[in-house]
């Protein structure tokens, strides 16, 4: 009786995904026109196990770790969706690369699908470590992140910028800033010798490289 609702209640194709068997053969033992092999018998009984919450046991594993409230929402955001289109104690590398693909880019590239390949990445990882299970992620490489394209600033509005700084020396720093592409830690480094007033321009050195030349802005 117990396999007979078993039966019953689960469908061909995930009997047959669970037990590796033709989906004629159990359409047909469904029916009652064959007797169920005792590789199905073996799968139903699996299937009607207690199922271990494992996602809310990584999700409690973070917390015990001390993790931030944003990074325990970051995990919760992306594996819950991931949980929700895979299997994933029955995960295969062909099945998180088509939920991974399945991720549209954004005005951020394809940092969405970046994100969740973390996440699935560490919680499979950590699948392995307590448990013992397969981890499907071994082979799987990361989704390529492009370079975002920051928005910049209009010649009309630098100059705004400029003129709103308090005083000559923080109109200079932002003059500079604009004219040249200098990173803060280059600009605080230049020196007063390495600043060439006739030539309008300034030398700047980057850790480890040699120095580049920089231009001052017309207005200093």
């Amino acid at each position: 009786m117990h396999v007979a609702k078993l039966l019953n209640k689960t469908s061909v194709s995930e009997l047959a995904e669970l037990s590796n068997l033709s989906k004629p053969y159990i359409s047909q033992v469904k029916h009652g026109k064959r007797p169920p092999s005792q590789k199905l018998l073996d799968a139903l009984v699996e299937h009607s196990k207690p199922q271990i919450d494992y996602l809310n046991l990584f999700i409690l594993s973070r917390k015990a770790m001390g993790v931030s409230p944003r990074t325990v929402e970051f995990y919760i955001d992306r594996l819950y969706k991931y949980a929700a289109n895979v299997d994933y104690l029955a995960a295969t590398p062909q099945k998180i690369q088509r939920y991974l693909n399945s991720i549209p880019a954004n005005n951020n590239g394809f940092a969405t699908r970046h994100a969740s390949f973390r996440a699935i990445k560490t919680f499979h990882r950590w699948l392995k470590a307590e448990y013992g299970l397969n981890n499907p992620m071994l082979n799987i490489l990361a989704p390529i992140l492009g370079r975002p394209v920051l928005p910049s600033l209009t010649a009309e509005q630098v100059l705004i910028i400029v003129e709103k700084a308090h005083c000559s020396r923080d109109k200079a720093i932002l003059s500079l800033f604009a004219e040249s592409g200098l990173r803060l830690a280059e600009l605080a480094n230049i020196k007063p010798q390495e600043i060439s007033w006739d030539n309008k321009n300034s030398r700047s050195f980057r850790k480890g490289q040699e120095g580049r030349i920089c231009p001052l802005w017309r207005a200093i």
